[in-house]
């Protein structure tokens, strides 16, 4: 693994530490909460591989599908996904993380786009 994915890795842990942190400070905050699991369903996914060198594959691919069922789950709930598919559609039933990467390049889009709108 190249160094500069483990730094990419490193700083998308600190974000979802600092999300995570956020959303105890305002508990049943929804949005806070959507965004935590967007950014920790797209961190268990990119540290699969990473991952693979330290501990058996199985346990990071076991996180990296819970954490997408977790925002699936949500989304399913309240009615929240951003991504083109919606989170009722069957086809998420059995790729979780495909919704994750749906809904967590949906978030980057709009960050983006809010950055651009404060230039």
């Amino acid at each position: 693994m190249s160094s500069t994915t483990e730094f990419a890795l490193l700083r998308a842990t600190a974000g979802v530490e600092r999300l995570d942190v956020e959303r105890a400070v305002h508990p049943g905050d929804q949005q806070r909460e959507r965004t935590y699991l967007v950014h920790r369903a797209a961190l268990a996914d990119r540290a699969v591989p990473a991952l693979a060198e330290v501990e058996d594959p199985a346990t990071s691919e076991q996180d990296a599908e819970d954490t997408a069922r977790r925002l699936l789950q949500h989304d399913r709930a309240h009615g929240t996904g951003r991504g083109p598919v919606p989170a009722a559609d069957a086809r998420w039933d059995t790729d979780p993380r495909g919704y994750a990467r749906q809904e967590h390049a949906a978030a980057v889009r709009d960050e983006h786009g809010q950055e651009h709108a404060r230039d």
